[in-house]
């Protein structure tokens, strides 16, 4: 029953991931591009831009997670567990940033919980859900925004949510 709860929600997360293009205007694509300075993972600047890699981390980290959803729907691992590895690849591909971190806090609380049976499928990824449009609605007004939010981006995905930008 554990393993069956513990899949569903893995599979509710996972399930919905696709891959997102972002489409540049024809004012864009003839725009030149400007690296942007990054200081403890937050871009430093009066332009904010995303990471030149932040796409391409947040396909890597879908194809990890895929991955490790692969191992819990086969029983060597747990969600929880998954979730830490799935963390330990985030912080090895794109580093420490406040909302990321902060991301992940909540999703390790929400697999702990689910795979301790105090919250169902449904309550866990509206848990989740809230935290997303929190800070959705922060991220128009942050000062220091975070070049790379890869795994919250990631999260926006599964949960079909506007990414941040």
């Amino acid at each position: 029953m554990k393993k069956t709860l513990a899949l569903c929600v893995l599979a509710a997360f996972i399930g919905g991931c696709s891959s997102v293009d972002v489409p540049l205007s024809a004012k864009q694509a003839n725009k030149e591009v400007k690296p942007v300075q990054v200081v403890d993972g937050t871009a430093v600047n009066n332009e904010y831009h995303l990471a030149s890699s932040h796409w391409s981390d947040v396909a890597k980290i879908r194809d990890e997670a895929t991955r490790l959803s692969f191992q819990v729907s086969q029983g060597s691992i747990t969600k929880v567990q998954a979730a830490q590895l799935l963390d330990q690849f985030r912080l090895a591909q794109v580093g420490h940033n406040m909302v990321d971190d902060d991301m992940f806090a909540i999703y390790l609380r929400s697999a702990v919980e689910s795979q301790q049976g105090t919250i169902d499928t449904a309550q866990s990824k509206a848990y989740i859900q809230n935290a997303l449009s929190g800070w959705q609605q922060r991220w128009p007004v942050m000062r220091s925004k975070p070049a790379n939010p890869a795994f919250t981006n990631f999260l926006m995905e599964v949960m079909n949510m506007k990414p941040l930008q």
